[in-house]
């Protein structure tokens, strides 16, 4: 104790202290060890004496001088010294705790990763052999999930401990239920943590468990990256494929999802005999019955994307039975996509759109970044049906006296964006910097609506 006391009063003075704080820091940056030399800029006359001490040399004093010390020497001295001493040693007893070099930090990180997924293994009880192949491959990083879960570990190894542990866990049951009910993903989550929300898309665990069940069920869903779904703040993915893509990994699964929340607004008169709107839930869209599509006079989808617009449209229309041409006019189609589509809208458009006959989609929304991002993903998900419905250049320039300045990240995501119908209408729209709703231009719109119906008439 005498000794090392002794140790950390010599290296404890001022004029070393500058020195070890930048040998320790080329020793943890890197790999075998401190090496090379540390340069002291403008140094201190305590510092020099200090130094030139234990390096056995002498050099002048030089106001603003700068010297350079080699680590060799540094290294070679200490374990000569009464001290007996290496660097790391050195470091260790001035830190209070080992002071690590790259490559033993990555060493340890590794065994403490490997550490972690053996006691989550062994405390969930897993005894599916496929199950248990996959959490060994995390170890190995070649399971998918395990980018998801080095993120928990970063944060926390034991966070990530209790995450792949409670994942096992709610797999270890789906497997068991097999052949039986699916179980519902929220009350699965309530049965492992006690909180029906844990396995929300949002949280590590749920996407964790994503990957887990597809991984045993020998699913490939190409279309997904993980790389592409680690920010746990978006639920569900801002890409409606890709979140129909997570819906069918889950139901191949077993595990039921929400089918009751993902919603569209509908207005189809020859589908259901009435001009009504309905809204349809997911599981509803997924059993409307559409055997009649080669019988039903309609060819064409015209979706909007606010609520407001969508009942001007449906309420023109509905009013038509008071008239004497109303019998004459085949009813329009009319979808609500209600801002970014919902997975039912998605899935309702894939059954409208899948007709034997060729069926075009009309698509109206707002001028902004938003709107237009909307648009982008519909024309490419349904590249030879999309059309865009009073979405370009021309019509912008008729109403940009009417509108509100954009943002600067709008305009930043205005210009990222391809808007193939119409090379010219970002530029345009950058230029005068506003952003329009649809609402401006309601009138156009019915009167596209009653010319596509007279065209249409029996």
């Amino acid at each position: 104790m005498k000794e090392e006391e002794a140790i950390r009063n010599y290296f404890g003075k001022p004029g070393f202290e500058r020195f070890l704080k930048l040998v320790e820091r080329q020793y943890t940056a890197s790999k075998e060890g401190a090496r090379g030399y540390v340069t002291l800029t403008n140094i201190s006359d305590v510092e020099r004496h200090a130094l030139d001490g234990f390096y056995r040399t002498y050099s002048p004093p030089v106001k603003g001088d700068t010297k350079r010390y080699s680590l060799k020497k540094f290294d070679r001295l200490l374990k000569e010294s009464r001290f007996e001493l290496t660097i790391p040693k050195l470091l260790e007893l001035l830190n209070g705790e080992p002071v690590l070099t790259r490559r033993e930090q990555t060493e340890r990180m590794n065994a403490e990763w490997r550490g972690v997924i053996q006691a989550a293994i062994a405390e969930s009880g897993a005894a599916d052999k496929a199950a248990v192949r996959w959490a060994e491959g995390l170890m190995e990083e070649s399971s998918p999930g395990f980018r998801t879960l080095r993120i928990v570990f970063a944060k926390s190894p034991e966070d990530a401990r209790h995450c792949l542990k409670h994942c096992l866990a709610a797999l270890n049951r789906i497997i068991t239920a097999q052949g039986n009910k699916p179980v519902r993903l929220p009350v699965l989550a309530a049965e492992i943590t006690g909180d029906a929300h844990a396995m929300d898309w949002r949280n590590p665990l749920g996407r964790l468990f994503w990957w887990g069940l597809t991984a045993i069920q020998e699913q490939s869903f190409a279309a997904l990256s993980e790389d592409n779904q680690l920010d746990f703040t978006d639920t569900p993915p801002a890409d409606n494929s890709q979140a129909i893509l997570i819906r069918e990994g889950y139901r191949r699964g077993g595990v039921a999802d929400d089918d009751l929340s993902s919603q569209v607004m509908l207005y189809a008169p020859e589908l259901f005999g009435n001009r009504e709107e309905r809204l349809l839930t997911l599981r509803q869209v997924e059993q409307l019955s559409l055997e009649r599509g080669g019988k039903l006079h309609y060819r064409r989808i015209h979706m909007v994307e606010n609520p407001s617009v969508f009942a001007e449209l449906m309420d023109a229309d509905a009013q038509k039975l008071n008239g004497t041409r109303a019998s004459h006019i085949v009813p329009p189609i009319l979808v609500c996509g209600n801002g970014q589509p919902t997975t039912a809208v998605i899935k309702l458009l894939d059954a409208l759109l899948s007709q034997p006959v060729r069926i075009d989609l009309y698509y109206s929304g707002d001028l902004d970044p938003a709107g237009l991002g909307i648009a982008c993903g519909l024309q490419l998900r349904y590249p030879d049906s999309f059309h865009a419905w009073r979405m370009d250049t021309a019509q912008y320039l008729r109403y940009a006296d009417r509108g509100m300045p954009m943002s600067e990240n709008e305009r930043l995501r205005l210009l990222e964006g391809r808007y193939d119908w119409d090379a010219a209408l970002a530029a345009a729209m950058n230029d005068k910097g506003i952003k329009l709703h649809q609402e401006l231009w309601i009138a156009e719109l019915l009167q596209d609506l009653e010319r596509y119906g007279e065209q249409t008439g029996r």
